[in-house]
């Protein structure tokens, strides 16, 4: 009787931690941004509450963008595909030196400039405007095909990390301690 009772009570608790484990998952606290089109078009950016990346769901694929150890230049701008981790684009260059440019998995290089302005700026790409920023506010462009659409988002998502602050309940530890001693 007492080998019975604790086969079946060894079961349970193995069936119930069995089906607790399969279903888990860790999901963290987003902002949402939604982009919309004329023709109804629309995507979604998901951008994490410490503002250090931002997922883009959009014609049914997603995108990964993120800076590169969280250093907010164009150089470390990342653009990638979560499901294969496939860099689709990379940030390269300087809008000091004039050339700041975003290349493709496929070779393709897209140069962009960046126009200041009296109240914001602008970034010019190879097919005409890719982003503005006009009174301190993000402006309507239409982007002319997929990798328009995808270095404007990430602009949106770079614009929002620096005009924003993480909110008090977010925490980023930050060193800039580089030790280079005998015991490392």
């Amino acid at each position: 009787m007492n080998n019975t009772l604790l086969v079946v009570t060894l079961f349970f608790i193995s069936f119930s931690s069995a089906s607790a484990q399969s279903s888990a998952e860790w999901k963290a606290p987003m902002y949402q941004v939604n982009f919309g089109s004329d023709n109804g078009d629309e995507a979604k950016m998901e951008i994490d509450k410490g503002y250090r990346y931002a997922d883009l769901d959009f014609d049914g694929r997603k995108f990964h963008l993120f800076f590169n150890l969280d250093i907010n230049k164009i150089k470390q701008a990342r653009i990638v595909e979560p499901k294969s981790n496939l860099q689709i684009a990379r940030g390269k260059g300087s809008y000091f030196w004039g050339n700041a440019r975003f290349e493709f998995v496929d070779g393709e290089v897209y140069k962009v400039i960046k126009k200041g302005k009296a109240n914001g700026y602008e970034i010019i790409g190879p097919n005409g405007t890719l982003f503005k920023v006009e009174n301190h506010a993000i402006s309507p462009v239409k982007p002319i095909n997929e990798k328009d659409f995808l270095i404007q988002a990430f602009y949106v998502f770079k614009r929002i990390k620096i005009t924003q602050n993480s909110p008090s309940d977010v925490t980023i530890f930050y060193s800039s301690y580089n030790s280079f001693g005998p015991n490392e």
